[in-house]
């Protein structure tokens, strides 16, 4: 038996692998994003996006749970707290990702002209 049966479950693979995750609570359905650390020639993707949709609550509702009991123990299991480092480094690439996607927005905007 697997040491984490619901992420297995879910296909993930290399649970040691993975470095955080996020839901995001929709009006349909939640989405649980699991990201990995990203290693050079890995063939992992940097993340993976799963939906549990909300009128499917009794199965749906279980396995969330289950993944997200799961991911808390994989991700508090001995790392210490975020350093100034990594902080910087997720607020730079959240600015590159909001950034980004600003641009594309305004690029679409612009189509409609």
């Amino acid at each position: 038996m697997h040491k984490y049966p619901t992420l297995s479950a879910m296909g993930i693979t290399e649970v040691e692998s993975i470095a955080r995750y996020a839901l995001k609570e929709g009006s349909h359905s939640d989405e649980l994003k699991i990201y990995f650390h990203s290693t050079d020639g890995s063939s992992l993707p940097h993340s993976m996006k799963f939906d549990f949709p909300h009128a499917a609550k009794n199965t749906s509702a279980a396995e969330l749970l289950g993944a997200l009991g799961e991911l808390q123990q994989l991700t508090r299991q001995g790392q210490p707290a975020a350093t100034r480092e990594q902080l910087l480094s997720e607020l730079s690439h959240l600015e590159k990702v909001v950034s980004a996607k600003i641009a594309e927005m305004r690029f679409n905007l612009k189509q409609w002209h």
